[in-house]
């Protein structure tokens, strides 16, 4: 690393830190109330209290750490400009995207950091805060009993349907199983019957007085008294499931609940949502790096107010940008991995331009 690029580094950083510290602050400042509050009316301790400041931090810092970075790209550059240091170092030959490259880089280790923050302390403090708000320690258990139960077999091209299931005692109302082709356009077999059980010792579905269909209904092959089958063994827990805040999940428990919900046909929207944004925005800190840096580089004596200004102002405009796609994402309109990157894809052309045509 040469001289230039330790200096800029340096203060990059230092700005960085400085505006980190600044946004976060205020976020705290904010929250107090409510926690004074919660102290007064009895449902916090002074420790809970404390908890529950701690384990807002995380989230903090993911939601600021892109205002920080376009804060302190801005200043950075935005300072050297004023002392016509931009000037000087472009008389010499260096161009703008020389100077800046560094902290572009240093932005992008900072997103890397906000994901790996927004994948593992995120999801266990948001649980944690949650508790604390709810005033319980307790995860909440699936239902005993589901109506019209729906489940796709792992791995495998059957499903089944059943009016009314019990996990506990793995007893089935109005069973039917259908077996379908390779790509699931086709049913091969229907197999039904008034009522199954789990045998939970030898891991497969019974059925009791079951028709057995080739293809459709209408062909009907046999009945038999009992029926099984060793490759119907999914077990009734399988079949229900209970309500999942997405924000406590990782990513890796994301996607599980994801494959979980989709086997038994529940609504996925708000889990892929939340999915979407845990890939896409903690790489707003480096995208929105380009508009900070070019705001900065676009110094003129006397007008360092206004580009704060501007700077905030697009700052904050990402974060409308971004919860208005994830509301049409949260609708249907978008896929959500899409809508998560529209945004960033958005604002990076912005600031490529902008850094592009920028003026020192």
């Amino acid at each position: 690393m040469k001289i230039l690029d330790r200096y800029i580094s340096k203060n990059f950083i230092k700005s960085f830190l400085l505006s980190l510290i600044a946004f976060m602050g205020i976020f705290i400042v904010s929250q107090l109330f409510r926690v004074v509050k919660y102290l007064s009316d009895g449902r916090f301790t002074s420790k809970e209290a404390v908890v529950y400041i701690i384990t807002m931090l995380p989230r903090i810092f993911i939601d600021v750490a892109p205002l920080a970075v376009l804060l302190g790209c801005m200043m950075t550059v935005s300072v050297m400009a004023s002392n016509l240091e931009i000037i000087s170092l472009k008389t010499s030959g260096i161009s703008f995207k020389r100077i800046v490259r560094f902290p572009i880089i240093i932005s992008f280790f900072i997103s890397i950091i906000v994901f790996f923050v927004n994948d593992s302390l995120y999801p266990t403090t948001q649980k944690m805060n949650k508790d604390l708000r709810r005033g319980e320690i307790a995860t909440k258990e699936a239902p005993i009993e589901k109506n019209n139960a729906f489940l796709r077999g792992e791995n495998a091209n059957y499903v089944y349907l059943m009016r009314k299931l019990n996990r506990k005692t793995g007893f089935a109302e109005n069973v039917e199983i259908i077996d379908l082709n390779k790509d699931f356009s086709k049913a091969e077999r229907i197999i039904t019957a008034q009522e199954g059980r789990y045998n939970f010792s030898r891991k497969v579905w019974v059925l009791k007085d079951a028709n057995i269909y080739s293809g459709n209904r209408d062909k009907q092959v046999k009945s038999v008294d009992y029926f099984t089958d060793n490759k119907y063994n999914d077990i009734p827990d399988h079949f229900i499931t209970t309500t999942v805040e997405p924000r406590t999940l990782t990513i890796k428990e994301l996607k599980q609940t994801v494959r979980d919900m989709t086997s038994v046909g529940g609504d996925t929207r708000e889990l892929l949502v939340e999915l979407g944004n845990r890939y896409s925005f903690p790489f707003a800190s480096f995208i929105i790096s380009f508009l900070g840096l070019a705001l900065g580089g676009r110094y003129v004596r006397g007008t360092s107010a206004v580009s704060l200004g501007v700077c905030v102002l697009l700052g904050y405009g990402y974060y409308i940008v971004k919860a208005s796609f994830e509301a049409f994402t949260s609708n249907g309109f978008l896929n959500p991995l899409v809508g998560g990157w529209i945004p960033n894809i958005l604002f990076f052309v912005v600031g490529i331009y902008l850094l592009n045509k920028a003026e020192y």
